[in-house]
């Protein structure tokens, strides 16, 4: 009886009550005990039909949102993109919303609107969201009128953004398009597209950024400008479309670019004096640089310790140590971040001994080069971060050339955000490579003047192609840097003890490491990290180290969890929302828009033993394909009636497979427009054939789908891969669709087999490699 109530219970529809409006399960029994429990019974029957039909009602028209009219009621972007997910996450429809690409925040800052830009500034500390300044500034520029743009759907600042995304890879594309926008708006009051007309508007741009700094704008934001229009510059020198209209485009381009750098030059004094200004007349030493290298340090030689023995190092764990080894670079040799992320493996490779030190030269551009002198331990974490780190971020099939290398194979581009990361890490102050390189200026000056300029060629970039130092010259000024006044070099920063770290476990046998707290408080799935009563009680430490290590292991697990749930199709962020809600995750989960980022086509192993792809070949119950009749020259094709993500396994070409020797057989008999029913390729050894024609013995009645999908060698968007996969208990060759790019609704879908027509008709058959 218990269990028909339940059941009874849960078939239940959900009324909400007019009165106090709360969803009830059973209204009548509400209304009668609390909402209208002195009303007759009479009256809490027409409430009861009022409130059903006021469910029907919204369920009939309220539950769908057209994105015009919330664009219409929301004008703000932010505000906007923050709706539509959550009427999204509360289960509402939205009829033509935009890509989703479009729909990504402003990484920086919460209260970015459509007409505020976020101003970053990565020279200084990132100003909070909420700061008062910050506020200012805006109202400023909007009653200067600063604040204008062009639309977004604008053809130039729409091939702007596409050159960001898909040439540079920037992150921060939207700041750097919104920069320009504004930029143009403000040379061009007038139309809704910009013109190429500001090229000649010198005096226009100086009065631009004049009226920037009126508004008191930092000067190292106002640099931001120059350098998303120095990029807006080099976006338009490679169109070819523009170049023919305008034969004077590159050079009008050089000469406005070399305008924008006489510009800079002001702005840049402007910030390093106000810099100056504000660090205490010099107050900071080089010592009070250096703090994040000995308060990370052993954090880093337990890393560095675990790696040489082979335990598990986390995610995490390898870019604190990435990080570490860029801070060496920063803070203790004194270098730039440009010069830290222009370091690549070649220059590792081409390193020199010299004595006791290893010199390593670093070329950022052809005209300028820097030289460094490593110590021996330094080099030992350098070596181990190069050997065992680097390469399982780059991975088989990524290529990337810099040294210093993100988790997902591409070069670190900030340097700068990565110190200020790491300070925040531990809760330090921030420190710039400014304020170390300004303290050995200032050391440097008591030296005598030949000693001074060996510091200063240490510490910038040497374009004079004369001098050529020796390799003795770069250490001994390296032993030199380190002899100054207020450094560490008698502190806990110097790595020597590098070399004994792998036998030197006194330490380390006093307390537990991670992996006694791994076999302690195993990671899975569904558990809880462990509280500190029962961390403490089991002899661990009582900060939150491990249990935050705990946490990360478990995500990571998640995250892979989520990902090998979608081998078949690239998944949405809403279909991850649904799989994280049916597991019950309430925390410590990645966020679905991460899983739909990561997400990559599985490997051909993966693939042959996805269930749903062999149920899809065994059933031929593919979607998101329909068949349509292109009129009687083209005939029968096949369009996506569902948008196909890159790497996606669309169907298969379904037919019985026959010996290719037999397939020619049949080929030569028939008609131009039935040759095409039969696809060759080769499977190890053995040729074969797919006869679509005659049909398979599983499905005798069906006009498969895959069959229908034209051959065509001018921009196929589908190649085929061969598989072996077990259908119905038996090891089957079946070739399967994956999409070469993204498709689109309504498009056609065409594959290349890789066998040219005219030897498709002949004997010399070019097969299709596996």
């Amino acid at each position: 009886m218990a269990e028909q109530d339940q059941k009874r219970s849960a078939e239940r529809n959900i009324v909400h009550c007019l009165q106090c409006h709360k969803p009830q399960e059973n209204l009548p029994v509400h209304l009668s005990r609390v909402c209208m429990k002195k009303s007759t019974p009479e009256e809490r029957l027409d409430e009861v039909q009022k409130a059903k039909a006021s469910s029907r009602e919204w369920l009939r028209k309220n539950r769908t949102w057209s994105y015009k009219q919330l664009c219409e009621l929301l004008p703000d972007r932010r505000s906007l993109i923050i709706m539509v997910k959550e009427l999204l996450r509360r289960g509402f429809f939205i009829m033509n919303q935009p890509e989703e690409s479009e729909m990504v925040l402003d990484p920086e800052g919460d209260s970015t609107t459509v007409n505020d830009v976020t101003f970053a500034n990565t020279f200084t500390t990132p100003t909070s969201p909420r700061d008062p300044q910050t506020s200012s500034v805006r109202m400023q520029m909007k009653g200067a009128g600063l604040h204008y743009k062009f639309p977004a759907r604008a053809k130039l600042l729409m091939g702007f953004k596409k050159y960001l995304v898909e040439t540079r890879r920037l992150p921060n594309w939207q700041q750097e398009v919104e920069n320009v926008s504004r930029f143009l708006r403000y040379l061009q009051p007038t139309g809704s597209e910009p013109s190429l007309d500001f090229l000649s508007k010198r005096t226009e741009t100086q009065d631009f950024l004049k009226a920037l700094q009126r508004t008191d704008m930092s000067a190292a934001t106002i640099l931001t400008y120059i350098k998303s229009m120095k990029r807006f510059l080099e976006y338009l020198s490679l169109r070819l479309d523009i170049q023919k209209r305008d034969p004077q485009l590159l050079s009008n381009c050089e000469s406005y670019t070399n305008m924008l750098m006489t510009l800079r030059k002001t702005i840049c004094k402007t910030h390093e004096d106000k810099m100056c200004d504000t660090r205490l007349d010099g107050a900071f030493c080089i010592k009070d640089c250096q703090k994040i290298l000995r308060v990370a340090k052993p954090d880093f030689l337990r890393i560095h310790e675990n790696l040489l023995s082979g335990k598990e190092v986390s995610n995490t764990e390898k870019t604190l140590y990435r990080y570490y080894c860029e801070a060496l670079l920063v803070f203790r040799h004194m270098q730039r971040p440009g010069a830290v992320e222009g370091f690549t493996d070649a220059d590792w490779v081409e390193r020199i001994a010299q004595g006791d030190r290893v010199v390593i030269g670093i070329r950022k551009d052809k005209s300028a080069s820097m030289q460094i002198a490593l110590t021996q331990g330094e080099e030992a974490c350098f070596q181990l971060y190069y050997k065992q780190i680097r390469p399982k971020n780059i991975g088989l099939k990524k290529f990337c050339q810099s040294f210093f290398t993100s988790t997902s194979g591409e070069a670190v581009h900030t340097v700068t955000q990565d110190m200020n990361r790491l300070h925040e890490m531990y809760k330090l102050a921030p420190f710039r490579s400014y304020d170390v390189r300004k303290a050995v200026e200032t050391a440097a000056k008591k030296l005598p003047v030949h000693q001074h300029e060996a510091v200063n060629h240490y510490l910038t970039h040497c374009t004079d192609t004369n001098r050529n130092p020796q390799p003795q010259d770069i250490v001994d000024a390296a032993m030199l840097l380190e002899s100054l006044e207020g450094t560490s070099s008698h502190d806990d920063t110097s790595l020597a003890e590098l070399s004994t770290a792998g036998t030197n476990n006194e330490q380390h046998t006093l307390r537990k490491d991670f992996s006694a707290f791994l076999s302690r408080f195993p990671v899975s799935l569904e558990g809880q990290p462990p509280t500190k009563k029962r961390r403490v009680d089991s002899g661990f430490p009582e900060d939150r180290v491990f249990y935050d290590k705990w946490r990360a292991a478990q995500c990571t697990q998640r995250e892979e969890y989520l990902l090998s749930h979608f081998t078949h199709r690239k998944p949405s962020a809403s279909k991850v929302s649904r799989l994280i809600a049916q597991e019950g995750w309430k925390a410590n989960y990645p966020k679905p828009e991460e899983i739909e980022r990561l997400w990559k086509p599985a490997p051909t192993e993966t693939i042959e033993a996805d269930d749903v792809i062999i149920k899809c070949v065994s059933e031929q119950g593919w979607t998101g394909l329909a068949v349509k009749d292109f009129g009687a020259e083209e005939g029968l094709g096949v369009v996506a009636t569902r948008p196909f993500s890159k790497g996606d396994i669309v169907c298969d070409y379904h037919g019985k497979v026959i010996r290719a020797a037999e397939g020619m057989t049949k080929v030569e008999g028939l008609h131009d427009d039935a040759r095409y029913l039969f696809f060759f390729f080769k499977a190890g050894q053995r040729d074969l054939c797919i006869d679509a024609q005659t049909g398979c013995d599983c499905h005798p009645n069906t006009d498969t789908v895959g069959r229908r999908i034209k051959c065509c060698f001018k921009k196929p968007n589908l190649e085929p891969l061969h598989c072996v996969m077990k259908v119905n208990g038996e090891d089957k060759d079946v070739i399967l669709f994956k999409a070469l790019q993204d498709i689109s609704i309504d498009t056609q879908l065409k594959f290349y087999s890789g066998v040219m027509r005219k030897s498709f008709l002949g004997l010399d058959l070019n097969w299709l490699d596996e």
